[in-house]
């Protein structure tokens, strides 16, 4: 890596100056997002962003909002870079920021308040997860707890794409479900942006799952995607939200698919009896289920015309 500006780097037995925040941005041809972004933390102590060849004027816009660029070749995901951009830091605190996500004003208060309590290692920051363009009402999206704010010196990021730092409960502050204290995230502004989350995501997730060592049966297939199912579309309540809401729920469960298409491909993708057993089994199950839905509605618009005659 390569940094634009030299300034001196905290060494490996230096304590940082207590209560400053460092924000730390991983991005590449994000130029059209980036504004918010750092406009919604003008208060950080000071902004590190890792540039990975842009084209588009990223780098540019990000010094013109005095932050520092360090360089360096394109990666995919951002989990394994942010220890990298961390390890440059000079403030206590790091809020690892993403360039479709911006602080509210409440929440910028609120981070700055817990960046001076001693007692504390980590934050879980509620996040507001805009979809389509359109906020979500369920709170399950609505305020979407996250760990993103962490003590330097006490807390590493894991490089397993989607996973978070283990923080003990006792050394977390949750900061509580408000509008006022949400971080926003333009999670997928468009099509073109959910197929490149699962292009960049969805194979290296499923890569990670096969070198934790988990086993890939369709037992655990069915059962994982069973669950969130449930979760985006029982739970998650997406009716709440309309049309916009029901794509919601079908691209997060698209996404948890394709995590296990690559997880299947990584483990070797072979086809087993015992896993066709398993489709079988339940594939019939979910016919039979199929058909009593379907004459259900039958009978539902039966009873409709007869009501309207």
């Amino acid at each position: 890596m390569e940094a634009d500006r030299h300034q001196n780097q905290p060494g490996a037995g230096s304590q940082p100056p207590a209560g400053l925040v460092s924000v730390c941005i991983v991005a590449r041809n994000e130029a059209d997002k980036l504004e918010p972004c750092h406009q919604s933390i003008t208060w950080a102590a000071e902004i590190l962003r890792i540039e990975m060849e842009s084209t588009d004027g990223t780098a540019a816009l990000a010094a013109a909002y005095g932050a520092r660029i360090i360089r360096r070749a394109p990666y995919p995901i951002v989990e394994p870079l942010r220890n990298e951009l961390a390890a440059l830091a000079h403030g206590e605190w790091i809020l690892a920021l993403d360039p479709d996500e911006r602080v509210t004003p409440g929440l910028a208060r609120a981070l700055q308040q817990a960046a001076r309590r001693p007692e504390i290692d980590a934050v879980m920051i509620p996040f507001t997860n805009y979809d389509l363009g359109y906020p979500p009402t369920p709170a399950i999206h609505r305020y979407e707890s996250h760990l993103r704010m962490y003590r330097r010196t006490a807390v590493s990021w894991p490089s397993i794409p989607n996973t978070q730092p283990v923080v003990a409960a006792e050394r977390k502050y949750v900061i509580p479900s408000d509008d006022q204290l949400v971080m926003i995230h333009d999670r997928n502004r468009n099509l073109p942006e959910v197929v490149d989350r699962v292009m960049r995501y969805a194979p290296l997730q499923g890569q990670s799952m096969q070198a934790e060592g988990q086993v890939f049966t369709a037992r655990a297939l069915l059962g994982a995607m069973a669950q969130v199912v449930d979760k985006q579309f029982l739970v998650g309540r997406p009716w709440e939200d309309g049309v916009p809401g029901l794509f919601r729920a079908g691209i997060l469960t698209a996404f948890k698919f394709y995590v296990w298409v690559g997880f299947w491909q990584a483990a070797g993708g072979k086809r087993t009896e015992a896993d066709d057993r398993v489709v079988r089994r339940w594939g019939s199950v979910f016919y039979g289920l199929a058909r009593l839905v379907r004459l259900g509605l039958r009978v539902y618009a039966r009873l409709e015309r007869a009501g309207a005659a």
